[in-house]
């Protein structure tokens, strides 16, 4: 359980924490600023997922780059939603939102545990 909520922190961090206003509004709209977004993002994961998910360098690193790749699709179609319904329907704006971080975690978990099935039961300083 230990690792998911890291996974979910990993997210976070590199989603929301490290993104400023302006990146977070542009790359719904602007391809260089989703690579850029989806960029810091991937580092996130690439350095902290060997260091807090029991993996190894070269592990992290596959982990990280193709959830970095999923998340780029996931940004960019969300993204055309999210603009699409930014005047029209609030409603389904906020849904978008919602749909867009909930197909991160499930891809996040998903893939690590997929990937790494064994990492999950490691004992490390989080257990």
């Amino acid at each position: 359980m230990a690792k998911i909520i890291i996974i979910i922190f990993l997210h976070a961090l590199g989603d929301f924490f490290l993104q400023g206003a302006k990146l977070s509004k542009l790359k719904a709209l602007k391809l260089p600023q989703l690579f850029e977004h989806v960029g810091i993002y991937t580092a996130v994961f690439i350095v902290l997922s060997p260091l807090l998910l029991g993996l190894t360098f070269t592990q992290g690193l596959v982990y990280s780059l193709i959830n970095g790749v999923l998340h780029f699709i996931i940004d960019y179609f969300t993204g055309v939603l999210k603009v699409r319904f930014l005047v029209k329907d609030e409603s389904k704006y906020i849904t978008t939102i919602g749909l867009d971080h909930t197909l991160h975690v499930i891809i996040l978990i998903t893939t690590y545990l997929y990937l790494y099935p064994d990492a999950i039961n490691v004992v490390s300083f989080w257990k």
